[in-house]
């Protein structure tokens, strides 16, 4: 699955006007093939570990992924496997009206078997084409963090459509007070990218998202460019990569036009430097 860099790069560079405004596209059922790795500096430094390509039966997927498979307090959807299907070299999680688990709505959430600390990780995926979605790629810690260490979650992006990229850095150890409300200390950023008619739109076209961790700095990247950096105050400990596709208030309007629509990857993979 490879097509020309340069052209994606070119779709890059059009995206990167940071504007407020776009047009709902209807999303395609075609998968374009994916291109090679957007590795930070080149592909030189850096060595590949581990890498899902999709590109295998769907019953195949629980060999390297774990499934929700339960309802769901925090988000309108409850999440199951059989919301999480690998057909044609792609996953697609995707969104049902239908009752089960408590809520009236199912979405898939996968997470990885293995576990991973510091490194390069990059997804290319597309967005459910529905406003009240929320596509993310991210990391979350599962189990008790060692002595010292702090409970976190680093979301990559979690995209709202039709345009929408947010980054959020959560830690899950600690407790602070806001507006007399108990809560952890998080940090986010968002950003809003062109999707005006005839420019690249996150349900109708692949975007990549990448994520460069190291000890000292947490970069996030879209397609390529750098988008935030950050110093790593908390995120120390290895944790599972997760995709999950869920259906919130705050990411637009709930309707009838979620049912159906799909969050598709084209792959995961994780590098880390030789």
């Amino acid at each position: 699955m490879r097509i020309h860099l340069a052209t994606t790069i070119a779709h890059a560079l059009a995206m990167m006007l940071l504007v407020s405004h776009g047009q709902s596209v209807p999303q395609s059922t075609t998968a374009v093939p994916s291109p090679g790795s957007l590795l930070p500096g080149g592909a030189k430094p850096w060595k590949l570990i581990w890498s899902d390509e999709f590109d295998y039966p769907n019953d195949q997927l629980d060999q390297r992924w774990k499934s929700q498979n339960s309802g769901s307090t925090h988000i309108l959807s409850s999440r199951w496997r059989e919301n999480a299907v690998v057909s044609n070299g792609t996953l697609k999680l995707i969104n049902k009206k239908e009752k089960r688990g408590g809520n009236n709505w199912t979405s898939g959430n996968v997470w990885t078997l293995q576990e991973f600390q510091y490194g390069y990780f990059e997804c290319r995926y597309r967005y459910a084409a529905a406003e009240g979605t929320n596509n993310s790629f991210w990391l979350m810690t599962t189990s008790k963090p060692p002595v010292g260490k702090k409970s976190f979650e680093i979301d990559i992006n979690e995209g709202h459509y039709p345009n929408e990229v947010n980054t959020n850095i959560h830690n899950h150890s600690d407790t602070i007070v806001v507006n007399g409300r108990k809560t952890h200390p998080t940090s986010s950023k968002s950003f809003k990218f062109d999707v005006k008619s005839g420019n690249d739109n996150f349900a109708r076209d692949f975007q990549t998202y990448g994520l460069e961790w190291s000890e000292k700095e947490l970069i996030f990247y879209f397609n390529g460019k750098v988008l935030r950096r950050e110093k790593n105050n908390f995120c120390h400990s290895p944790a599972p990569v997760w995709l999950s596709l869920a259906i919130i208030p705050w990411a637009g309007k709930i309707t009838d036009a979620i049912h159906g629509t799909q969050m598709e990857v084209d792959y995961v993979r994780i590098y880390q430097r030789k």
